[in-house]
């Protein structure tokens, strides 16, 4: 067996490559790196994923060379709007090359944005049907808009230029509409761009009767950056969130999968800004409408109660005029027949009387000459039972003690007795 050093085997490699591997090919692939070089050329990486699965399948390195890479660029940036960058998929003719040195890799010799463009617009619309196809796409856009919209969670970079835009349109609006916002820092490009407008989200959920709106904005940026707004996790967060969630991340060519299922989409922060104004402003056209409306109201309801009072009004002296004399006519032949009424009653009990008190009289001196032949009896009773009258027919009574006896029984021998009579007293003893 021919035993070969390594470089040897790498040229037989090399030679059976070039030599079988002539043409140019147009290679389907994911942009999983991509670095320049001091000296100009691009140095990239490509991979494919299993579709089920997710894992590598394959893997390559490859290289645009410096005269080429410029002009490769400028043509991709102006086609697509954005830069080349890691997680794109790309379609690119390539040639294949072995250097005994570095191995295999690919010579890219052109890119085809158009490509690219459609794999945007596929993922998108793979996650707006996964959306969909679980009833959540248009959730957050079936949410009634508070009335008023003045409190307001924003997401955002505190650093970004758009958000200072936001909060000066907001806080020096013409109609001086008063509002309350807080920044809910989060980070708004790049590979955290999802998980940290996620926490945010999480962050308002906890405290969301203190909010009526959710906004997230950004400054002006690449398009590339959209990649962060194009997950499905986040949308998802995003479509089921309780309040509405207006968007203003800065792009003027595309709409990302968060602005596709968020309440309502603007083009910039200060667009976000001028439409909650515009709400409030539409608000406050309504209140005036309602307040003009009840003042209108108002005014004609007292206008038909004035007109309903006075009708009555007249009614009544209408009424006064043709019915005062007859009901005055009537109280004077009313007065009239009381007076006499009075006058007979008062004759017949003044008749009444002079025959009560005639009754009385004679019932009075009846009952007292009765009173006296009454008394004269009851004297003449109380003169027969006086003792001394008593003694003076012929009776005497006898007392011990100066206690009249009045039985025999009573007397013991030794007791000293008196005998009263008419004339004089007689003292015994009991022998």
């Amino acid at each position: 067996m021919e035993v070969l050093t390594l470089y040897e085997l790498n040229q037989l490699v090399a030679e059976l490559i070039q030599g079988t591997l002539t043409d140019a090919y147009w290679v389907r692939a994911e942009l999983s790196e991509i670095r320049v070089s001091q000296k100009g050329h691009c140095f990239i990486e490509l991979v494919e994923k299993d579709e089920q699965n997710g894992l590598l399948k394959a893997k390559a390195r490859g290289v645009i060379m410096r005269y080429v890479y410029p002009l490769l660029k400028m043509n991709f940036e102006s086609i697509t709007g954005q830069p080349l960058c890691a997680g794109l998929n790309v379609l690119l003719q390539v040639r294949v090359s072995f250097s005994e040195l570095y191995g295999y890799s690919l010579i890219v010799e052109d890119i085809d944005p158009t490509y690219t463009l459609g794999s945007i617009a596929r993922r998108r619309r793979e996650i707006m049907e996964r959306l969909q196809k679980e009833g959540v796409a248009e959730m957050n856009q079936e949410l009634t808009f508070p009335q008023p919209a003045q409190r307001i969670a924003v997401i955002s970079s505190p650093t970004a230029a758009g958000y200072e835009d936001f909060c000066r349109q907001l806080d020096t609006n013409a109609q001086g509409f008063r509002f309350t916002h807080q920044l809910f820092a989060a980070t708004m490009q790049g590979g955290a761009t999802e998980s940290s407008i996620i926490a945010a989200l999480d962050r308002i959920a906890g405290q969301v009767d203190q909010w009526d709106v959710v906004v997230i904005i950004r400054g002006g940026g690449a398009v590339s950056d959209l990649s962060g707004f194009d997950t499905y996790p986040l949308a998802n967060n995003v479509a089921q969130f309780p309040l509405p969630i207006l968007t203003g991340i800065g792009h003027e060519r595309d709409l990302s999968v968060l602005d596709l299922v968020a309440y309502h989409h603007l083009k910039t922060p200060t667009a976000v800004a001028d439409y909650l104004i515009e709400q409030m402003t539409v608000l406050a056209t309504q209140l005036e409408s309602l307040e003009e409306r009840l003042t209108e109201a108002c005014r004609s309801a007292l206008e038909t109660e004035t007109n309903q009072i006075g009708r009555l009004m007249m009614h009544v002296e209408m009424i006064g005029k043709t019915l005062l004399p007859q009901r005055l006519m009537n109280l004077d032949q009313l007065d009239h027949r009381l007076s006499q009424a009075a006058s007979h009653q008062t004759e017949i009990a003044r008749l009444a009387f002079g025959q009560l008190w005639q009754r009385l009289k004679s019932a009075a001196a009846r009952g007292v000459s009765e009173q006296k032949h009454h008394l004269q009896a009851l004297e003449t009773a109380v003169k027969a039972a006086d003792p001394e009258h008593i003694l003076r027919l012929g009776y005497s009574i006898t007392l011990k003690d100066g206690k009249a006896v009045r039985d025999i029984a009573l007397l013991r021998r030794g007791d000293h007795i008196t005998t009263r009579l008419a004339k004089g007293e007689v003292t015994s003893t009991i022998d």
